[in-house]
């Protein structure tokens, strides 16, 4: 079985999801960070809208199927 490792960072605001992956928690964080700040910009809001706090990092194994953010196993 595949055993890497990808990062998945997600925040949902009011209007949107947002979504980044990494192959590591921090880059996977920082990407969804520059997404969000790019999004002020296209937007034209204020620089750090979003709660830092609702910032989420899960990790997850290639190749793998969850259910419920579970990985099912035989």
């Amino acid at each position: 079985m595949n055993s890497k490792k990808i990062y998945f960072a997600h925040y949902d605001s009011r209007n949107f999801c947002f979504e980044a992956f990494g192959t590591t928690a921090a880059g996977a964080k920082k990407a969804l960070l520059e997404g969000l700040k790019n999004h002020s910009i296209q937007y034209n809001i204020e620089s750090h809208w979003w709660y830092d706090d609702d910032v989420f990092v899960e990790e997850r194994t290639m190749g793998v199927c969850y259910r419920d953010k579970s990985e099912i196993r035989k």
